[in-house]
């Protein structure tokens, strides 16, 4: 069953049994409901298929099928269909639970030790403030090992003609055949992954992690009705959290119908460098906290 937040100018619908996951986000407007997200259904037992999910206690793959961390070797199994390697961790696959839920405001919680060392509890808590959709997402760990932990969202956007990035960062990872990182590059200005300046997606395959962001972006979102800003444009503004520094770009192709802009705090396969701390991974004893903060913001 989902639950819906509506302040008058967006609605949010969430179903906390699949993953925590955000169903729809909508601007009500005068003409009706605009998407700012690629809708889901109600029905969909798939995080993929629905607008955003949050990650944790990791985002994306881990090489190998784990890692070695303080004298232990962890091992995870791949869950998702076609993916080799362990994704996004549990947090997305599981049955969330409501603390609170207010006409604008939903927390929820979820306990979890499916995945040694991992031993958490996380909250997640959507709010509605004006135009702006605030998530808050926050890990406290429990076991007596110190364990690092890592932390986002990974939001769905419809992809048509027009749809524009506007994301300043330094540099980008590039990949293997395997979505592993392999090299770090700095981003030459006015390249095709240059998003400094509003920039449509480039027309092969993306799924890329950028750093040195400064947790500010425009989503410049195309839409295929005239519901939303003359022309039928809008814009979705993110603002992350310092931390936060970090986002990855994922869409198939120029004929895919969806892209993905995912603000994360740490980069892809960081348990495997040699100081994971470095590229985002938060070590937590237990008791300790961790917390990720990021707001969707329609500009009008």
């Amino acid at each position: 069953m989902t639950v819906t937040l509506d302040n008058g100018t967006l609605r949010l619908e969430v179903n906390p049994r699949v993953g925590g996951s955000v169903v729809r986000f909508d601007a009500l407007t005068k003409s009706g409901a605009v998407a700012l997200m690629r809708p889901g259904q109600a029905s969909e037992s798939d995080p993929n298929q629905l607008a955003m999910y949050p990650l944790v206690p990791w985002s994306n793959r881990i090489a190998g099928g784990g890692f070695h961390w303080r004298g232990n070797d962890y091992t995870f199994a791949a869950e998702l269909e076609g993916e080799p390697l362990p994704t996004h961790g549990d947090g997305w696959k599981r049955e969330w639970h409501i603390l609170e839920q207010t006409e604008q405001t939903l927390r929820l919680e979820l306990r979890s030790n499916e995945q040694p060392p991992f031993n958490y509890t996380a909250e997640l808590c959507y709010c509605l403030n004006g135009t702006q959709l605030e998530v808050t997402l926050e890990v406290t760990h429990h076991g007596n090992t110190l364990v690092p932990y890592g932390l986002g969202l990974h939001p769905w956007f419809e992809r048509r003609e027009g749809t524009r990035i506007e994301a300043s960062a330094e540099g980008v990872w590039e990949v293997d055949a395997a979505q592993l990182p392999t090299r770090w590059r700095h981003i030459a200005t006015g390249e095709a992954w240059d998003f400094a300046k509003a920039r449509t997606l480039p027309v092969d395959k993306i799924d890329n992690l950028f750093t040195g962001w400064n947790g500010h972006a425009r989503l410049h979102l195309t839409q295929s009705n005239d519901l939303a800003q003359p022309g039928g444009a809008l814009t979705l503004v993110v603002n992350a959290a310092p931390t936060v520094s970090r986002y990855l770009v994922f869409s198939p192709d120029q004929n895919a119908n969806f892209f993905c802009f995912e603000p994360v705090d740490h980069d892809v396969n960081a348990h495997h460098f040699d100081n994971p701390s470095a590229h985002g991974l938060v070590e937590l004893a237990e008791g300790e906290k961790h917390t990720y903060r990021c707001c969707f913001n329609w500009v009008r």
